[in-house]
């Protein structure tokens, strides 16, 4: 196999990526990460290689420069779940194409006009595909032009008593919100009351963060109303494989609030695929997308931001039917029409699924309804899958990843 797999960070989006690397291709994957994360660590899939600060930007160049050419096949270099890391590998992706590595990466420009929420949703308004109410509070400099015919608008500090509350505020940059030194960080703040957005918006003050607060509507409390669609697309934004689910648990975390841990993919919507194949085009997007989107009060749905990256829950596209992998293998790597690299059943990916990070006994606690009903049978068919739990991994990884597993009730 003339392919070299290599990933930064041991999390679960990482060994999900080696397991199917290795389960479509046959091949080890190199493993680079600052910790030992025991259940990839420990996977007869990895080669796992644990030195200080492998996130950083300049470490992880040093290391591809320093091992550049020394490959036996076509080195593929994926960045696990951190936009740090896609944002990274975009950034020199000239640099480490002529250096012979394959990035699945879009261009730098357009990850970094995106992955800023409030450009995201601009592009959003032009194409009609609809998102949360939101004011724009800036944190040095800010060009207002961004907003130009669209409903959103900067506000400052001085408003705070004015506003509805509550509300949602989170960053606009998430990588810049990633690097800062921000006291009680949150992903996402549920803001209450005006004395709760002052302290929020002087820790923010106080700290190296310049990009935007987004300040927007509560749409819903529950898990239920999140829904995940995963996409890939070729160099011209054509969208050629789309999988929804619905988002049914969410970690509770502080730094990991909003990600999904229980996925119900038991039907297909063409209206978000529709809107996502939109957006795509408009792009010009190359390779996966994950876009998230939650419905307001009203059970309309509301595009909350892509990750120009596959999500840590991309796993869920090969529970679908389409080795997650393979896309991005075929289309880099060996550039080859997806079209004749695939099988139909494998670009349609559509079958019923169950993305489960999470024990039964939570499923039952946390959701309700037909949803919980459809879920429940899954798992218990067991017609569900762990991007973690491995039935032919080693049994050191198979004991770290149940112990994980079931470490998640402690969250409950």
């Amino acid at each position: 196999m003339d392919l070299t797999s290599i990933t930064f960070g041991g999390d679960a989006l990482g060994y999900s990526f080696a397991r199917e690397i290795y389960h479509t291709y046959g091949i080890k994957t190199i493993v680079n990460a600052s910790v030992v994360q025991k259940y990839t660590a420990y996977s007869r899939f990895t080669t796992y290689q644990v030195f200080e600060n492998a996130d950083r930007e300049d470490i992880m160049m040093d290391w591809l420069r320093k091992n550049a050419g020394h490959f036996d096949g076509r080195p593929l270099v994926f960045g696990g779940a951190g936009d740090w890391r896609a944002r990274t590998l975009s950034m020199h992706k000239k640099e480490l194409t002529d250096l012979g590595y394959v990035i699945p990466y879009i261009d730098f420009d357009l990850l970094d006009k995106i992955t800023q929420k409030d450009r995201f949703y601009a592009i959003c308004d032009h194409l009609n595909v609809p998102y949360p109410k939101t004011l724009v509070l800036p944190f040095g400099e800010y060009d207002e032009s961004i907003l130009r015919g669209t409903d959103m608008e900067v506000i400052d500090s001085n408003v705070f008593r004015e506003l509805e509350y509550p509300l949602i505020a989170k960053p606009s940059n998430s990588a810049g919100w990633h690097n800062a030194n921000i006291r009680d960080k949150h992903k996402v703040y549920l803001i209450n009351s005006p004395e709760m957005m002052e302290q929020v918006f002087n820790d923010i003050a106080s700290s190296e963060y310049s990009y935007a607060l987004l300040l927007q509507e509560v749409l819903s409390q529950s898990d239920e109303s999140l829904h995940s669609v995963t996409t890939f697309s070729d160099k011209n934004g054509n969208m050629m494989i789309g999988v929804t689910g619905s988002v049914l648990v969410q970690d509770r975390s502080a730094t990991g609030i909003g990600n999904p841990l229980c996925i119900l993919g038991d039907e297909r919507r063409k209206d978000l695929l529709d809107m996502a194949a939109k957006l795509l085009k408009e792009m010009k997007y190359e390779g996966y997308a994950n876009f998230d989107v939650m419905d307001d009060k009203d059970g309309k749905p509301r595009f909350l931001e892509v990750n120009t990256r596959p999500g840590r829950n991309t796993y869920y596209v090969s529970l679908a039917g389409c080795p997650f992998v393979k896309p991005m293998v075929e289309h880099y790597a060996f550039r080859r029409d997806l079209r004749d690299a695939m099988s139909p059943e494998e670009l349609a990916a559509d079958k019923p699924f169950l993305f489960c990070m999470i024990p039964r006994s939570i499923i039952e606690k946390e959701t309700h309804g037909s949803k919980k009903e459809r879920a429940l049978k899954l798992y218990d068919d067991k017609a569900w899958g762990s991007p973690i739990l491995c039935k032919d991994d080693s049994l050191r990884q198979r004991f770290w990843a149940r112990i994980n597993f079931e470490h998640m009730k402690s969250k409950f």
